[in-house]
């Protein structure tokens, strides 16, 4: 492992630490939902790092049909798995969050039910790279249905202002609508989600990458 690496693992370790004592510790019980304040910050960080790893296979999918190198290919697959982990893991607080205060785990909220259709569209597309032998073929198809996929993450992100919804908009054009411990830490949050999305970025796409490339030594000997 390179310096720098290590240099940013300790880093990320670190503000994660942070990331739990602010959680657990520095943020307050909130006015009215008290201590289950704590599940939002287990909510949001994944959620916006969910849309943005879904960002990364957008423009992976347009870079490799442009360039038709595979290496964008890799990243695009990379991020689709990482996507999906932090969806899951945004859907599955999001029920606990909806379950504490509105009383039941899913209400076909609008922000829920396009988060579960953004959820299945992305785990078909990485179903349907599972499914093609062909590499050349994968890469193709999967880049133009990680693009194709790309509208769902939009309409799940601002689905909360289209549509009547009991999930509440928290981030606002003027700031956020929170106590400012409470800020703190989601910003806190965010940073230290998004430096472990980074660092699980960087070792998915280089153990796919070594995959690759014994990929091609097995076909060439063959």
């Amino acid at each position: 492992m390179s310096k720098n690496r290590l240099i940013f693992l300790g880093v990320t370790a670190a503000v994660s630490l942070l990331y739990v004592y602010m959680t657990w510790i520095y943020a307050p019980p909130d006015v009215n939902l008290g201590e289950l304040v704590r599940i939002f910050f287990q909510h949001v960080a994944p959620a916006l790092v969910a849309y943005g790893m879904f960002g990364v296979t957008l423009v992976g999918g347009i870079l490799y049909l442009w360039k038709g190198d595979l290496k964008y290919d890799i990243l695009g697959a990379a991020s689709v798995k990482l996507g999906l982990l932090f969806t899951t893991i945004t859907l599955f607080s999001g029920m606990m969050w909806a379950d504490a205060t509105w009383g039941t785990p899913w209400n076909w909220d609008p922000r829920e039910t396009t988060t579960l259709i953004l959820w299945i569209a992305y785990a078909c597309v990485l179903a349907y790279r599972a499914s093609i032998s062909d590499r050349e073929k994968r890469a193709q198809f999967g880049s133009i249905f990680g693009i194709v996929a790309f509208p769902m993450v939009i309409l799940s992100y601002f689905s909360i202002r289209i549509w009547e919804t009991l999930h509440p908009i928290v981030i606002e054009p003027t700031g956020l609508e929170m106590a400012a411990e409470h800020g703190y830490t989601l910003m806190v949050s965010m940073i230290a989600v998004i430096m472990i999305a980074t660092i699980l970025v960087d070792l998915t796409y280089y153990v796919d990458s070594v995959h690759e490339k014994l990929q091609r030594i097995r076909m060439s000997r063959s």
